[in-house]
């Protein structure tokens, strides 16, 4: 596999900062080359597809979404072991938290995607996603999920990145409790796959994660997933692959 830095052909895509728990303002950090943030699109429900919308970028700039494929499982997961623990909670605690709201989304999805695999490690530059523990996040922000992508081999590769402070700000108060970073860990987890907000929907990617009344991955988040793997990777809005999927024959000429 060629390396993350060597190879990165990175979109900007639906990737959102959430603020911590006191707050709801978005934080959109610095794009950079090797980095999936970005601000994320308008997102508008979609009849049966839930709330399907695209996540990436052209390299003309034209929508798109891109996703992880069969050939991919299982999608390897690098989490990173916390140097603060969860409040009330133990590092291994709040470690295992954090897998657990990881091992969610795949025990959903494998009731209408049964080939989806997800495989934790440690310490693995490589890895198709990278979780990783903060001391601090860009404005306060609790966590931030995204997807980019790079092509391998004439192989269009999803890579995701996720980022979580258990402690976001100094305030006493301010510490995530273990029920709180599962709930933020699991929305973040959603961006790294593909997935954008649903302010409509009671479900792990309403943009008020801290609502804990709810069911952390639903149907609808399970449903979206389903209609993003069933697009050919890469799938621009136009109905076209992407420019560096296509053919050198199907490309278009370059502006004049």
């Amino acid at each position: 596999m060629v390396g993350r830095a060597a190879a990165a052909l990175l979109a900007t895509v639906g990737a959102i900062g959430c603020a911590p728990t006191r707050s709801n303002a978005p934080v959109e950090p610095k794009v950079t080359d090797a980095d999936p943030r970005g601000a994320a699109p308008t997102l508008t429900a979609q009849s049966g597809d839930g709330f399907l919308a695209p996540n990436a970028k052209d390299v003309d700039g034209a929508a798109a979404y891109v996703h992880y494929a069969r050939e991919d499982m299982p999608i390897r997961v690098s989490v990173e072991l916390p140097r603060l623990a969860a409040r009330y909670a133990s590092r291994d605690e709040t470690d295992a938290g954090v897998i657990d709201a990881i091992r969610g989304w795949e025990t959903a999805i494998q009731t209408a995607v049964p080939w989806f695999r997800l495989e934790i490690v440690r310490d693995e530059p490589d890895a198709d996603i990278q979780v990783e523990w903060k001391t601090r996040i860009t404005g306060e922000a609790s966590g931030w999920g995204g997807i980019g992508w790079q092509m391998v081999d004439g192989r269009l590769r999803a890579r995701g990145r996720l980022e979580y402070a258990t402690k976001p700000c100094l305030d006493v108060s301010c510490q995530l409790d273990l029920a709180e970073l599962k709930l933020l860990v699991a929305h973040e987890f959603g961006h790294t796959l593909g997935l954008g907000h649903c302010l409509d929907c009671d479900s792990a990617m309403n943009y008020s994660w801290e609502t804990r009344e709810r069911t952390v991955v639903t149907e609808v988040d399970v449903r979206t997933i389903r209609a993003l793997y069933e697009l050919p990777n890469g799938t621009r809005v136009d109905g076209m692959l992407m420019i560096p999927l296509r053919n050198a024959d199907a490309r278009p000429d370059p502006p004049k």
